[in-house]
């Protein structure tokens, strides 16, 4: 691999001052070993190209480095790979300045434009950034190859044909444009045309780009379920006095790649396993590492199974982005409930059923976070026992129709009251507690199903604090605790108002006993427990649609101990966040320190929370629900109790 060719022989000399350069050389000199070299770190066995952002556009020695991989690679091979991509920072860092300042070019985008695109504000340099040096690194490790001679006939016709068409276009909307050539496009193509299909044979795109030169596109039927794509419609001139639209070299209505039969389409020769074979063994991985059976497994072979009717089973290093977006766009007609989907038909028949759209169709986190997920995961599963790329970054659509994820809101001071004193007035300790600890604490409702009694202990003097190891013991069987990190598993400090009711003595005599048995013994704990919180939600006169639910007490708390000065990372360790990649952050203790915790637990609350005084709480735990009647309206405070 030859890079020589733009290497800079003075890099640092081109780079902004304010650029900061990340090198093991300040470090090396302390410790007195050999430097890698500027912009250049090893880690391991592979070396890192390494360089902060510039002050001016967010950047500053106070900020997260951007690192890009180069591999295993010799020292010296590493070195003029690091080089040249020092080269191309300058021009990074003046292009991501101009996108700041608004200066636009015909490509460049605003942050503002990628802020729209889910790039967050204060990230997308870095981002950009990120992207930009590891696309240079592709290029420069595998430059494009030189066109045979019959691709450079065929580039050059095509430039002609553009440039006709161009012209056109600039004489029928009225903008300045070379006469001779708009005046006689149609002779210029077809001559164009003719002379390189006189020196080779007639290559298939060539009347396709000279009709959309002499005349406009007709409207071809978008047809999902075909499995060849139709044939063009014969093109005719317009006909100017019914007012047809004007000539156009582009068209919407020309059927894209991804409206062909993705089953049919050719694909290049592979010698790679099919696609079911390696999603098989995908699966296979994921069900060994469950101690039980899991339901999202079924779920992950079934939308699986759809991909490969609808898209077809093919080598699994053949599939591309555009064989995601067909899938897309066949399953937006998929119907959102089950009973709309008769299992008699195919999955072709269902969709052709639903394309007036009769049936509800599936969310956009649905299709985004459900369907494609699992399809990416499978695809990109078997990289390394079958060495091939997989999909990335590809800019993906998604159908107008497929509902926005309703984002979490903040509940009124009220709301919440009523949630308490409705859970209080029903009798049921889960109605009462689950969302009293939630509040209190910010975390998640699948771990506090889960606490046991053992799970309390006092953790500094007067701070009370609750921990799961994360496997508990349920029915004679050791189950997983669904955390959803490992950070999930630190302890939690518990408010002192939690201490001064009794509830967290009253626990911690229950031992090894679950505090909410009632929803234990079902057969999934975790989403019986949403579905019974969503139901207290409703009883208290709380709207779902409005995205005030059980998780707003966890939102809630997270801005309530920013307002009440808790330190970013101080709050991510108490709700069981992970702690972050930043290397800062990396050092102290992975727990909450007792002048923390000593904080959190005094945190004010600026909720009336008198109906939780005096509760018998055994009262409370051997209510059961019962069919056809419902529980005692309320469970009256014992004189003085907890």
């Amino acid at each position: 691999m030859n890079v020589s060719r733009i290497v800079s022989l003075d890099v640092q000399s081109d780079v902004s001052p304010d650029a900061e350069i990340i090198s093991a050389k300040k470090r090396n000199r302390k410790l007195k070993t050999r430097s890698s070299g500027l912009y250049l770190v090893r880690s391991g066995g592979t070396y890192l190209f390494q360089i902060r952002l510039p002050k001016r556009i967010g950047g500053g020695a106070g900020s997260r480095p951007i690192r890009v991989s180069l591999g295993a690679l010799p020292h010296q091979q590493a070195r003029e790979l690091a080089n040249a991509l020092g080269a191309l920072a300058p021009t990074l860092f003046r292009e991501i300045e101009k996108r700041m300042a608004g200066k636009r070019g015909p490509n460049s985008k605003t942050a503002k434009d990628l802020s729209d695109e889910g790039v967050a504000d204060e990230d997308w340099p870095f981002d950009f950034a990120s992207v930009f040096l590891k696309a240079a690194l592709y290029d420069i490790v595998q430059p494009p190859r030189a066109p045979t001679p019959a691709e450079a006939e065929g580039h050059e016709m095509m430039r002609g044909l553009v440039r006709i068409g161009r012209e056109l276009s600039a004489k029928q909307a009225g903008q300045p444009h070379d006469e001779m050539i708009a005046d006689h496009a149609e002779v210029l193509a077809s001559r164009h045309v003719a002379k390189y299909q006189a020196a080779a044979s007639p290559v298939s795109i060539s009347e396709e780009l000279y009709t959309s030169v002499s005349a406009p596109l007709a409207p071809v039927p978008y047809q999902p379920l075909s499995s060849p794509l139709p044939e063009p419609t014969p093109l005719t001139q317009p006909d100017t006095e019914s007012g047809s639209k004007d000539k156009r070299l582009i068209s919407a209505d020309v059927p894209a790649a991804f409206q062909l039969d993705r089953r049919t389409v050719e694909r290049p020769a592979s010698s790679k396993p099919l696609f079911s074979h390696v999603a098989s063994n995908y699966l296979a991985k994921r069900k060994s590492s469950k101690s039980e059976e899991n339901k999202d497994i079924s779920i992950a072979e079934m939308r699986l199974n759809l991909f490969a009717e609808l898209i077809g089973d093919h080598p699994i290093d053949t599939y591309t982005a555009t064989d995601l977006q067909a899938f897309i766009d066949l399953i937006k007609y998929w119907p959102k409930d089950v009973k709309c989907r008769p299992a008699h038909l195919t999955a072709r028949e269902i969709i052709a059923s639903n394309q007036d759209y009769r049936f509800e169709t599936m969310a956009r986190k649905t299709l985004e976070e459900g369907y494609l997920a699992v399809v990416k995961a499978a695809l990109n599963s078997g990289q390394v026992d079958h060495d091939y790329r997989p999909i990335a970054n590809a800019k993906l659509f998604y159908p107008d129709l497929a509902r926005p994820p309703v984002h979490t809101q903040p509940l009124a001071k009220a709301k919440i009251e009523k949630v308490f004193q409705t859970g209080v007035a029903s009798g049921m300790f889960d109605y009462a507690f689950l969302p009293l600890i939630g509040f209190l604490t910010g975390r998640r409702l699948g771990l506090l199903l889960h606490l046991q009694g053992s799970d309390f202990r006092e953790k500094f003097d007067g701070v009370w604090v609750a921990q799961t190891s994360g496997i508990v013991l349920s029915d004679g069987k050791w189950k997983r605790v669904p955390i959803k990190n490992t950070a999930s598993a630190s302890f939690f400090v518990l408010n002192n108002f939690l201490a001064e009711i009794g509830l967290v003595q009253w626990a911690q005599e229950r031992g090894d006993q679950f505090l909410f048995p009632e929803l234990m013994r079902l057969m999934r704990p975790s989403k019986s427990a949403s579905s019974y919180m969503g139901r207290l939600f409703e009883k208290a006169g709380i709207e779902k649609s409005r995205g005030e639910v059980f998780h707003s007490f966890r939102s809630g708390y997270i801005a309530d101990a920013g307002d009440n000065n808790i330190e970013r990372r101080d709050r991510k360790m108490q709700v069981g966040h992970e702690v972050g990649d930043d290397e800062h952050d990396k050092y102290g203790f992975r727990t909450l320190t007792e002048r923390k915790a000593r904080l959190l637990a005094s945190l004010p609350i600026e909720v009336d929370l008198s109906m939780f005084r005096g509760l018998d709480f055994d009262e409370f735990a051997n209510a059961k629900r019962t069919l056809g009647r419902k529980p005692k309206a309320t469970a009256l405070p014992k004189a003085g109790g907890r």
